[in-house]
């Protein structure tokens, strides 16, 4: 199999590149390679290529500069993801992209499935919504995965910095009151792979197993270094940003699971994974000798 892989630098796109089954031929593009912006470079890339799945990992991910920056966000979001499809039409391409529970509004009492009503409540949800449209009707073959609450070692993350503060000693406040499921971008990766391998097609939510509050993952991290004590929770009211959150994003993922043969890791066990990998572990392995 021929696949490309675009944002290839990037924290998902970094896993992807690693978690690849063997025997696909790879063609990787990060962000300084191709701007999938630009109209005429992604067509050439394409044509050079000749992939039969593009997995686009590139994105506008500013959830609160999208606010002031909506045209930038539609533009990264939807108007090259619409393309995109367009031209992987063109050569016989299957496009597989990223999406997000910011497509919902937070109002749920229950897992959102892949068919829940959307409605998003800041300007990213709203790019990312208008890009699965974009891809459902530009006349590819395509695979939409929303997920949720993104944690890897190659990137910025929430688990990232709670990680950093904890090792610093730092005092956090920390929102309790939105729940979600935090999602290692390996497992992720890993279970992108296989829906391609099974040829899934149409959307799907993928996320690890679990849910918790913004809270409760500072709190399993901030424990690994007994610094509980450092942690104070508050409301997303007493937080405001930007962008409105969704207080309630948690993804059914029964449709996934049926295809899998097992489900991904429970989140406190992807987020240990993640401490131990070779980019965290070697700060783990300081504060402990500093301790």
């Amino acid at each position: 199999m021929r696949a490309m892989i675009l944002g290839a630098g990037g924290m998902l796109g970094h896993d992807l590149v690693a978690a690849a089954p063997p025997g696909i031929a790879l063609f990787l593009y990060t962000r300084a390679d191709l701007d999938i912006t630009d109209k005429a470079s992604l067509t050439a890339r394409v044509a050079e290529a000749q992939p039969e799945v593009v997995i686009n990992a590139a994105a506008y991910t500013a959830v609160d500069r999208a606010e002031s920056e909506r045209e930038l966000a539609f533009r990264a979001n939807a108007e090259a993801v619409g393309e995109l499809g367009r031209i992987a039409a063109r050569v016989g391409a299957r496009v597989v992209h990223f999406s997000t529970d910011y497509v919902f509004d937070g109002t749920a009492s229950q897992p959102y499935k892949e068919d829940s009503t959307t409605n998003p409540i800041n300007t990213y949800g709203e790019s990312k919504l208008a890009g699965e449209a974009a891809l459902t009707h530009s006349g590819a073959d395509f695979l939409i995965v929303r997920t949720q609450w993104l944690f890897g070692a190659h990137g910025r993350s929430f688990a990232r910095t709670m990680w950093e503060r904890a090792r610093a000693g730092l005092k956090t406040t920390v929102v309790d009151d939105q729940k979600g499921r935090p999602t290692s971008t390996i497992d992720l990766a890993r279970a992108s792979w296989t829906l391609i391998r099974e040829r899934a097609s149409g959307l799907f939510h993928a996320a690890n197993d679990g849910v918790a509050t913004w809270f409760d993952v500072a709190e399993y991290i901030f424990s690994r270094l007994a610094k509980s004590d450092l942690l104070t929770p508050c409301t997303t009211a007493t937080f405001p940003t930007p962008a409105r959150r969704p207080l309630y994003g948690v993804l059914d993922l029964h449709k996934l699971e049926t295809l899998l043969a097992t489900p991904l890791p429970d989140w406190r066990s992807a987020v240990d994974t993640f401490l131990r990998q070779p980019a965290v572990a070697e700060t783990w392995s300081r504060t402990a000798v500093d301790r």
